[in-house]
């Protein structure tokens, strides 16, 4: 009887302790696991991004970008006195299309850097990108008396193109090119991966 109670009493310690060893197994891989995992989590937190010298590269080969584009027709006339009879005239209409940007070919390597968690671009000023704005082909004569040299009409032509210069390269137009370019150069980097970027002349 004693030897019967001796062995159930063994048995018992045996489960006991096959039990705490097993919750005890378990308690270590559960714990093991959270690590694991809490390391995994953070590490997309730490990413960076940064500017590199191919995104600069790929950003210049845009080159020129116009951001606006601004029509305009300009009459300049000329009028020569002659001693006899009535005094000879000409009058010429001239179009043209004046397209305001920037070359981004210009842009420099430290022209463009990481901030914090901003990627500030400064970029060049807003310029004529097309100095041959006049479409001769549709230029054309509103009135003309006598014969008239080609000096004349190159000095007509020139008149033109000034008054296309004061009227369209104006401060507002500037203002409006340099707008629609920071809103679409913001695009760019964002599409590059930046949360945050300020843009600049």
């Amino acid at each position: 009887m004693k030897d019967q109670q001796f062995k159930d009493n063994q048995v018992a310690r045996l489960i006991l302790t096959a039990l705490t060893i097993i919750a005890f197994v378990v308690m270590v891989i559960t714990l093991t696991v959270k690590g694991t995992t809490n390391e995994v989590a953070l590490t997309p937190d730490n990413k960076k991004i940064e500017v590199t010298p191919i995104q600069i590269t790929s950003v210049k080969e845009i080159g020129q970008w116009e951001f606006l584009s601004v029509s305009d027709e300009e009459l300049v006339d000329s009028v020569e006195s002659r001693i006899f009879g009535q005094p000879k005239k000409i009058v010429r209409i001239y179009y043209g299309t004046l397209r305001l940007g920037v070359d981004l070919s210009k842009l420099q390597d430290d022209d463009v850097v990481l901030r914090g968690d901003t990627v500030d671009v400064t970029l060049p000023a807003i310029s004529l990108l097309d100095n041959d704005f006049i479409d001769e082909a549709k230029t054309k004569s509103f009135y003309e008396t006598g014969t008239w040299p080609q000096s004349t009409r190159a000095a007509l032509f020139q008149k033109a193109k000034k008054q296309m210069l004061a009227r369209c390269m104006t401060r507002e137009n500037v203002h409006i090119a340099q707008y629609n370019a920071v809103e679409e150069i913001t695009r760019v980097f964002k599409a590059m991966g930046f949360e945050y970027v300020d843009v600049h002349f």
